[in-house]
């Protein structure tokens, strides 16, 4: 018999952006964004059947932390 599924085993899927979209909305190219993710920098993202997608929450959190204070 299968278990019952627990609250941690179930995947939530928020929206998912492509990096296109992504790139889009942060007004950059598609081609910063790949070489952002070789790099390691940039919003975390994930691979779905081999493509890239990002998380609208991934995206929003990155988003605030680049926030910066102006000196003043």
């Amino acid at each position: 018999m299968a278990r019952k599924a627990q609250p941690q085993d179930i995947v939530t899927v928020d929206g998912l952006l492509t990096a296109k979209e992504v790139a889009d909305a942060l007004g950059l190219s598609t081609g910063t964004l790949a070489n952002w993710r070789s790099l390691e920098l940039g919003p975390k993202y994930v691979k779905v059947g081999g493509r890239v997608r990002y998380r609208i929450t991934s995206l929003n959190l990155w988003v605030a932390e680049q926030e910066r204070k102006v000196a003043s």
